[in-house]
């Protein structure tokens, strides 16, 4: 980065909200008759990568390499909170280095190599090695914490390099099922395997496997899997193609494999730009370009109903900006502008499950650097796990296009529960909810409604710590999240959306027949 880019990206990170300039007042009509989609119970992912280095050609440095998968400190109480603090948190095991790794089982046993920088190997690394006393830390980990695992598995492995981007040959199996059987004589509960990382379609990345190739290799796991558990009494999916998203390419992808091999089809974003651009933070506060991505949704959701509907789309990979994230973005109150409001778009077109780059390393961290401090997404992100249910609403929302707006049924009790998310520092929005099931507005009803209202520290946009209905939110030193505590507002009040900020009310007298 060069210094220039540094005091430009300093100085705008001081920049205040400013209070109080407009008030505009309006009415949300909610549509609680029908279901308009459906998410996973838990929607809720994060991923944990393997880059095992250190990437400090800049200051903050981008990566640090203690995050991997291979060396995380599992025994850490703040890490261990964040993740038990969802409950049932999906977890996915993957990343690029996924199709470089080797499993220390079968007859691969014996040599396990660390990975080791390489300029003439793929990525510039060569190949490293997850052994199972590892493998046995990770599960222990996973089994502590309740979450819900997705594995990347080596797809390259057997094939060989031949010109520019383009690998052929076979898959090696045998290491992946010496594997995949280990795990299941373990009684390890994978909740799903992924075949390889951003290896096939339009913008592969690093190496490319044809799209016939790759077929046929996905029929062969879904017959070990199907072998492997047969006298299992747990199930695993298979999720596929990893890859970023064309449609033309998807549909052919799922005609050419057919039922009863993919289960889950993922796709990647990174829709924000590139995380050194020092004018990419206009990405996120601009409604036009957050609602992009939508499109991307809609025809997914087109091609699982019309082409697969034996399958489920789910993101399997989403970071915002790429590069490892922005610095003074990625894990600042700001990013939530992004990364809230894609996680809400994304459920209006039936994904099942979003998962975010990453859980801890890079930019995008969710867990700070070093500290493993909870960032301002992280609380988002528990919030929305916690409060928004399954069941996604329709919202008609004509007071202002920076005034982003969502509702689903609320988890795990009656009523509906509003996401809203001011991307303006000017205007402060003044709404009442109608429920287009009734003559009467809510306000007629003589009760109370939850609301957490989340706004950046000192009013910095990218302030790294938030508060919640004006309490900072830190965690002790032993990594005890604090209590995320609502305020209470009579019904036949008008809900208050402050300049840059994120707002959950939860409203349980909403009666909403597509709940029940």
């Amino acid at each position: 980065m060069k210094g220039g880019q540094f005091v430009l990206i300093f100085l705008v990170a001081f920049i205040p909200i400013i209070y109080g300039k407009n008030v505009t007042m309006g009415k949300i009509v909610v549509d609680g008759t029908i279901r308009k989609a459906q998410t996973d119970e838990n929607y809720i992912c994060m991923t944990i990568d393997y880059w095992p280095f250190n990437e400090c050609s800049t200051l903050p440095c981008l990566w640090d390499g203690n995050a991997s998968a291979l060396i995380l400190n599992l025994s850490l109480p703040t890490l261990t909170k964040a993740v038990q603090a969802f409950k049932t948190l999906r977890i996915r095991v993957g990343g690029s280095l996924q199709d470089k790794l080797i499993y220390d089982v079968g007859s691969f046993k014996g040599n396990c190599p660390q990975f080791a920088r390489n300029s003439s190997a793929l990525f510039q690394i060569s190949d490293g090695c997850l052994s199972m006393e590892r493998w046995d830390d990770l599960n222990q980990f996973f089994n502590k914490t309740g979450a819900i695992v997705t594995f990347g598995l080596n797809a390259l492995l057997g094939r060989h390099h031949t010109t520019g981007l383009q690998w052929e040959g076979d898959w090696n199996y045998t290491n992946a099922e010496a594997f995949i059987q280990y795990t299941i004589e373990k009684n390890y509960r994978i909740n799903s395997w992924e075949f390889g990382n951003e290896m096939v379609g339009h913008n592969s990345i690093g190496a490319n496997v044809t799209s016939a190739q790759y077929e046929k290799d996905l029929i062969k796991l879904r017959e070990i899997i199907d072998r492997l558990y047969n006298n299992s009494q747990q199930k695993a999916s298979i999720a596929a193609p990893s890859a970023f998203f064309y449609a033309p390419w998807y549909k052919d992808f799922v005609n050419g494999t057919g039922p009863g091999i993919v289960d889950i089809l993922t796709h990647h974003i990174y829709n924000m730009g590139a995380g050194d651009d020092p004018k990419v933070i206009n990405n996120f506060v601009d409604p036009n370009y957050l609602s992009k991505e939508s499109k991307d949704f809609q025809q997914l959701k087109n091609i699982v109903e019309n082409d697969a509907p034996w399958s489920v789309a789910w993101v399997g990979e989403a970071g915002g900006t790429f590069h490892g994230g922005s610095p003074y973005i990625s894990n600042t109150f700001v990013d939530g502008f992004w990364y809230i409001d894609q996680l809400a778009m994304a459920a209006l077109y039936n994904t099942k499950v979003y998962c975010r780059q990453t859980l801890v390393g890079g930019f995008y961290g969710i867990l700070l650097p070093h500290t493993l401090a909870p960032s301002p997404d992280y609380y988002g992100a528990l919030l929305f796990h916690r409060l928004m249910g399954s069941g996604v609403l329709k919202v008609d929302n004509n007071v202002s296009s920076y005034l982003r707006t969502y509702a689903h049924c609320s988890k795990e009790r009656s009523g509906v529960t509003m996401l809203f998310i001011n991307l303006s520092n000017e205007t402060e929005f003044t709404v009442d909810i109608e429920n287009n099931m009734m003559s009467t507005s809510l306000a007629d009803k003589a009760s109370q409604r939850e609301e957490y209202h989340l706004i950046p520290n000192n009013g910095l946009v990218r302030s790294s710590t938030v508060l919640l209905n004006g309490n900072l939110l830190e965690t002790t030193e032993d990594g005890d999240l604090p209590d995320l505590t609502p305020i209470y507002r009579d019904s036949n009040s008008s809900i208050t959306i402050a300049t840059w900020s994120i707002v959950f009310v939860v409203i349980p007298h909403f009666e909403a027949s597509a709940c029940k």
